[in-house]
């Protein structure tokens, strides 16, 4: 069983933060799960969103703006507060701060012409490479197969892709580790297919203490989670 917390604490802290991923691994996640998008400038950026409208104080999209400019902006809280001195970090802060003391669930949101994040990724020293690994689209996971093939993969299941016979053979293909299924895509057998299949489920996502209760129970491994300490207090007794 294990708890990944996705996007950070992002309940009670602005998601995808060095605030919101220092606090879930104090509250015991397994893991963090966080996006990454490029600049124009080509630095990777932990955000989820294309723009920097809805977490910032700032507008535009993300590949539009330099590192400068977006270093500038400042995050939004849980609720829409700004947090002055609080800003977007880069792949290499998170890494520097996480990489070796909790899993790591990189989501490649979207790469640029030189796939920018994956030749970063591939610097990391090998001691760490069964410590975090790569998640994304199928597209993602191509270019991750011919960059960097000794790190681990996880397909991510979009709310489109309902043939789950096409995820598993997918998924072969690109030699993952991982599936990551989509709440309410998917049934509770494909769980079982998944893992007679030879690949780690994990499920995106659970909020409400039972609700994660029941995941695990259908055999459900990595769980995604906003609410990281209150869960793991409910199922870690």
């Amino acid at each position: 069983m294990l708890l990944i917390a996705h996007r950070g604490w992002s309940t009670r802290f602005p998601e995808n933060s060095l605030p919101a991923f220092a606090a879930a691994v104090a509250a015991g996640a397994d893991e963090l799960e966080f996006d990454v998008r490029v600049s124009a400038d080509g630095v990777p950026f932990v955000i989820h969103d294309s723009t920097i409208d809805r977490t910032t104080d700032g507008t535009g999209k993300v590949a539009d703006l330099t590192a400068t400019e977006l270093k500038r902006v400042n995050l939004k809280d849980e609720n829409g507060k700004v947090i002055p001195g609080l800003s977007i970090p880069t792949l290499q802060e998170v890494l520097a701060s996480f990489l070796g003391q909790v899993g790591l669930n990189i989501h490649i949101k979207a790469l640029d012409e030189r796939c920018t994040p994956l030749y970063l990724i591939q610097t990391i020293t090998p001691f760490h490479y069964k410590s975090f690994y790569l998640a994304g689209s199928r597209e993602v996971l191509e270019a991750a197969l011919r960059i960097c093939p000794h790190i681990p993969r996880c397909l991510i299941q979009g709310r489109k892709d309902t043939d789950l016979d096409k995820v598993f053979a997918t998924a072969h293909d690109l030699w993952c580790e991982r599936i990551q299924f989509f709440k309410g895509y998917y049934q509770e057998q494909d769980i079982q297919t998944c893992l007679e299949h030879g690949f780690i489920p994990n499920l995106y996502w659970a909020d409400e203490p039972l609700e994660a209760e029941r995941a695990f129970q259908s055999g459900v491994i990595g769980l995604l989670t906003n609410d990281i300490g209150p869960i793991r207090k409910h199922l870690i007794k």
